[in-house]
């Protein structure tokens, strides 16, 4: 079974807008930051856990209590 890396605290607030159903754009205007920086983020806490994409990045946000 593979370690997951727990996220930083931007990552997982990144998360938790994701979860909620937001864009990148959406994200990123509520967070007062750029979309890429969005995607960057994402794309970071996807490499951490392993997650396959953004549903299985919210699942196993949920599993382990980040959100």
């Amino acid at each position: 079974m593979q370690t997951i890396q727990t996220p930083t605290k931007r990552e997982k607030e990144i998360v938790r807008h994701l979860a909620e159903g937001l864009n990148s754009d959406e994200v990123a205007q509520r967070l007062f930051i750029s979309s890429a920086t969005v995607k960057t983020h994402r794309k970071n806490v996807i490499e951490k856990t392993g997650a396959k994409n953004t549903v299985h990045l919210v699942w196993l946000a949920i599993l382990n209590g980040w959100i």
